[in-house]
């Protein structure tokens, strides 16, 4: 095989990210859907976890609220580790991580690209349950709030955690199916007239 042949079997990096007219960061509407879920995303979080401590109070030894028999419940806790209670008392550790994994999830929105639209809603969800459970840790002396419970399932959590267990494999399941490198050349007539 030639270089040459060679060389346009095997894309460049600059061929894997999107044209310029094609990125993300510069599209209005891919910013609207990004922020847009993240925003209702945290909204939804806050929300949720205020009015179940309102209404629950914080009882330690409080048996659960049946919502849906035999599968939903509300029991209200603090949870002062990461996902399903790992590593307690390390909230300063989960804050500088949650920081830096926010700032990892806006540069892959700004580098992908615009027509990937489930690839912003993922970051989205992402983004708002980082931020949710983020909020709590700061402001609410490194506790998370999680008052979901599920029959079948042996941990609480609340709504920030299922964004972020909707939201991570969505990411992976796009990044294993959405076009890959040849999608720049492919879309590059049409990003140029959009």
């Amino acid at each position: 095989m030639s270089d040459t042949a060679s060389a346009a079997v095997t894309p460049t990096l600059a061929q894997r990210k999107p044209s310029a007219s094609g990125a993300a960061g510069k599209s209005a509407l891919s910013w609207l859907r990004f922020l847009g879920v993240a925003g209702a995303g945290v909204t939804l979080d806050l929300w949720t976890k205020y009015l179940a401590f309102k209404d629950l109070g914080y009882h330690p030894r409080q048996p659960p609220t049946c919502i849906i028999p035999h599968v939903l419940w509300l029991k209200t806790t603090l949870n002062g580790g990461a996902v399903f209670g790992i590593g307690q008392g390390l909230a300063l550790m989960f804050v500088a991580i949650t920081l830096v994994a926010i700032a990892f999830v806006v540069y892959v929105f700004v580098s992908s690209h615009r027509r990937h639209w489930v690839v912003h809603i993922a970051l989205g969800l992402i983004l708002a349950g980082a931020i949710g459970n983020l909020y709590d840790r700061v402001f609410n002396h490194g506790m998370v709030r999680d008052f979901i419970l599920l029959t079948h399932w042996p941990w609480i959590f609340n709504m920030a955690d299922s964004m972020l267990c909707i939201g991570v494999p969505l990411l992976v399941l796009c990044w294993l199916l959405l076009p890959g490198p040849g999608y720049r050349n492919h879309h590059s007539t049409e990003d140029n007239r959009a």
